[in-house]
Parts: structure tokens; sequence; C-alpha cells
């Protein structure tokens, strides 16, 4: 394994699809650290396609299920997430403590405005599908950036608490979700909720800093 330390600089397009899940959701889908911490707020759910990062391109399926009361903060994490790339899943557990799953993805542009994105998963040595939609763009460019909305994240992992805030910014267009097919054994089940809003970010660029890492205690 090749060690790619953080900072990280990330660089591509992707689509942002924003939540209220509530708490029962948050909480049902939270890591057991965070079991029953849920408190009102956004979730998210993050299509990405990475052209350029420190290990190399890779494609990226994740969700951050809502915020969660930790250590006196208000604090996000991320409960579910593949990469397309090995090394990303490596090395975002080793730098963030982010549990990354390996899986295939294939971003399809079937016009101008409309693209098909399909990610799959080999169980058995069978690849079926995990994740499949259809998204359309629109027209009309405007200025994004986390500062607008943060998503501080803490993830647990390997006796170790990994605190990181991520930050990026880009050229967003909203954007419609036409088709959605998931397997709720691989990924949560998002069929019940309709996204507030729905921006492709197009392009972009990510910080993924060091990540401020303690020791658990017993």
């Amino acid at each position: 394994m090749i060690n790619y330390p953080a900072p990280w600089k990330l660089q591509g397009y992707g689509y942002i699809l924003l939540y209220r899940f509530g708490t029962d959701f948050a909480n049902l889908q939270a890591p057991e650290f965070l079991a029953n911490k849920a408190i009102p707020g956004f979730g998210s759910v993050m299509l990405v396609n990475y052209q350029t990062s420190n290990c190399g391109p890779y494609g990226e399926l994740l969700v951050i299920p809502g915020k969660y009361q930790y250590d006196q903060k208000n604090i996000h994490t991320i409960s579910k997430i593949y990469v397309s790339s090995q090394a990303s899943v490596d090395n975002g557990r080793i730098n963030w403590g982010i549990p990354k799953e390996l899986a295939q993805f294939r971003f399809e542009s079937l016009s101008d405005k409309i693209e098909k994105v399909t990610v799959t998963s080999e169980n058995k040595g069978k690849s079926s599908p995990i994740f499949e939609a259809r998204l359309k763009c629109g027209s009309v460019p405007f200025p994004v950036s986390t500062r607008l909305l943060p998503f501080p994240l803490i993830q647990h992992l390997d006796g170790k608490a990994f605190q990181t805030t991520f930050s990026g910014k880009g050229t967003g267009r909203f954007a419609s979700m036409t088709d959605l097919s998931i397997d709720e054994n691989a990924f949560p089940d998002l069929s019940h909720f309709k996204p507030l809003v729905i921006i492709k970010v197009d392009p972009f660029e990510i910080t993924f800093p060091v990540a401020k890492i303690s020791n658990l205690t017993c």
C-alpha cells in the first residue's frame, strides 16, 4: 500500500443532494458511538467524479445521514461510503477514519444535460448494482462554497477519533433526479425521502486537511 498523507486537494465534478432525513433516520444510520445522539439538521448524499486527487482519479458515493451532538459539538458523520480506488479506501481510513468500501462506478453522459450514474459491487464473484440514478442538470450557473453549509465530520475507526472539516468551492447548477434505484442491503433506502435541493457542481475543488486525531479511551 502506498501512503498519500493529508492534506489532499481534489478536483472534478459531482452532485450534492441535500435532505432533511429526520432524527429517526439519522439514529438508524448512525455508527454505534453516535447512537441516539441525532438532533434536527441537514443530511446529504454526495455522488462525485474526482478527476484528480492525491491518489489519482476515482468515483465516490456517500451518505451523511444528519446532525449529531458529540462532545458538546454539533457535528456530522459519513455512515456509508463507496469509492472506486483501493488507494482511496486505504488512505481515507488512515487519514480521516472514513469507512470507505470498494465499488465500481460508471458515469454515462446521455446528453449535454443528462447523466446516468451506476455504482456496482462484487459479491461472491458477481457484480450487482448498489445505486443507479439518472440526473438532469440546469443551465444557470452560480457560485457554491462549503462556507454556506459546512459539514464538520467525526469518525471513529481502529480505536481513534478523527475530526475533519473539509472545504470546497465551485460552480453549481440546479439539478433533478428522474430515476433512482438502490439496493437497500448495501446503501440506505432513499426512496421515502425527497431531496430539498440537488446541485451539480462542475467544476469544483475540495481540500481535505490533516485530521485532528485522538485515541479513544476504553
